[in-house]
């Protein structure tokens, strides 16, 4: 089982649950009211926000506890920053190369790089369907009391099966948006952290919990293979027909703001709790675990999160994904067997790497993508003479992109 039997707690146990299940549903139901729902801004903000903090959100605090132990806080800083530099080339890209794009106005080079980077992309997406599915098939397991290597692999492979056949010959157009549901959760795993903190700091026996973890270069490395859970951001530069120019350029921001936020004071409120050991196995889905000290209702909320953020995310990976293999083919190469392609890529990862390998080829890929992409702000930059201040932007976008190419280069699996 997930949790122990008394999963709403008796007496003072009671409170945390409240807590946690008021908040969810406070902003859950903000998130469904119809102000908000119709409101522009807040549609162009969500997509990129979701996309950032849903599928590795559950998985990053005990990984970076495990790499950095007390110094987790401030390595989930550096991802968040670094994430927020490669936005600033994402965002110059959606002002200034999309309309030369249009207009068969940008020079050979950049635009040479541009076509590169959406071959990357493509290959990204590939990888991270794998990563998603991957965690679905440990959070699924856990949730059912189960930490098996093998198992999990099998379930994520059928998993991956249905999405390539279901995708090829109907679509998913019957799947809905889940972001207020799984921003609702999160807000109740933070409103029982806080609750949780502030009481042990009233009863005076908040501490950090002892370690014998001396970050270093190895740790570093770490956590550059990390990069995949603050990734999506760059949808923004891909909603073109429904959002213009200037809104997505500011609700990315926005998302990078408050999921940065959201990230930093998880990961800070969650060192409490590291108190109580990790499990020996599974350590991906250790939250699970962990949460119940929060609010014993947690572990059934968090598995629900997990498994609708997983599949969720991947399947939007693997529409983007086919859609973009059939696109960049120029049709050669049909969307529905793009799907194919994509379970064929995934199915060949599963079972050749362990999750924290994978998590670090998704985190690699997407460094590829965020690095050309990069390299295209800082050329467009350099060769327009239309763009102010061009020279140090050029500057400025070439070290976004060496920062980029560090994950590449350096990042390592977590225990690697």
């Amino acid at each position: 089982m997930i949790a122990p039997p008394h999963i709403f707690g008796t007496g003072t146990d009671m409170v945390p649950n409240i807590v946690v299940i008021a908040a969810t549903l406070a902003i859950t139901a903000l998130l469904f009211s119809r102000p908000v729902e119709k409101s522009g801004w807040w549609a162009a903000t969500a997509i990129p926000l979701a996309s950032i903090i849903g599928s590795g959100f559950l998985v990053v605090a005990p990984i970076l506890q495990m790499s950095t132990g007390p110094l987790a806080a401030a390595a989930m800083l550096l991802l968040v920053t670094m994430a927020y530099m490669i936005g600033s080339a994402i965002r110059f890209n959606i002002r200034y190369v999309e309309p030369k794009l249009a207009a068969n106005t940008l020079h050979r080079a950049p635009y040479t790089l541009e076509i590169v980077s959406q071959w990357a992309l493509a290959f990204a997406y590939v990888v991270s369907v794998t990563y998603y599915l991957t965690l679905f098939g440990d959070f699924l397991l856990r949730g059912a009391g189960m930490v098996d290597p093998m198992l999990s692999k099998s379930v994520t492979s059928a998993v991956i099966l249905f999405i390539a056949f279901y995708g090829q010959h109907r679509g998913f157009n019957f799947l809905g948006r889940f972001e207020a549901v799984k921003l609702g959760i999160i807000a109740g795993l933070l409103a029982g952290l806080v609750f949780g903190n502030a009481e042990a700091i009233v009863q005076g026996v908040w501490e950090l919990p002892a370690s014998d973890i001396e970050p270093g270069w190895h740790e570093m490395q770490m956590v550059l293979g990390m990069l995949i859970v603050v990734q999506g951001f760059e949808t923004s530069r891909y909603l073109g027909e429904r959002f213009p120019p200037q809104l997505r350029i500011r609700t990315m921001r926005y998302a990078q703001w408050i999921s940065g936020g959201i990230y930093v004071v998880y990961i800070a409120l969650m060192l409490y709790y590291f108190k109580y050991p990790l499990p020996t196995e599974g350590q991906d889905t250790a939250i699970i675990t962990l949460s119940y000290h929060i609010a014993t209702i947690l572990p059934i909320m968090l598995v629900v999160l997990a498994l609708i953020a997983q599949f969720d995310a991947a399947v939007a990976d693997a529409q983007g994904g086919s859609g973009l293999l059939s696109e960049l083919s120029r049709k050669r190469i049909s969307a529905g067997m793009g799907y194919i392609l994509i379970a064929a890529g995934g199915l060949l990862i599963v079972w050749t790497s362990n999750v924290f390998e994978v998590i670090v080829y998704a985190s690699k890929s997407f460094a590829v993508y965020y690095a050309l992409q990069s390299c295209v702000a800082a050329l467009t930059a350099l060769k327009h003479e239309d763009i102010p201040h061009r020279f140090m932007k050029f500057f400025g976008f070439s070290l976004v992109a060496s920062a980029a190419l560090s994950v590449v280069i350096f990042g390592i699996p977590a225990g690697g």
